[in-house]
């Protein structure tokens, strides 16, 4: 039982990260400025794990505070994020699930 605590008390934490990361504004680019939603599935797909079957997701060290942890999170729990939806409008730009914010710099912003 210990066991299944572990990755939920990691999710909470994540997304609290992501959330204060989110309110604050530690973004280097804004969301408005988005993307493009084919560009985005040919990067996804560039960043696709063979092993996993899951994209990689950015390298937590390119960010600073609290980003750098959301990412950290995400990079240790991509399994459970591609398994939850996201809730900011982000599928405009093809994201499907909240791992895909973390495939480039969303997640910051």
């Amino acid at each position: 039982m210990v066991e299944n605590k572990i990755p939920y008390g990691i999710l909470i934490i994540f997304i609290l990260a992501f959330g204060l990361t989110w309110v604050t504004g530690e973004c280097p680019k804004s969301f408005a400025q988005g993307t493009d939603p084919k560009a985005f599935k040919i990067l996804k797909e560039k960043m696709m794990n063979p092993q996993t079957g899951l994209p990689k997701t950015l390298d937590p060290n390119i960010f600073e505070g609290k980003a750098k942890d959301a990412y950290q999170v995400a990079k240790e729990i991509p399994e459970i994020l591609a398994q939850i939806p996201c809730f900011c409008g982000c599928r405009a730009i093809g994201h499907e699930n909240l791992l895909d914010c973390f495939v480039d710099e969303h997640g910051v912003g």
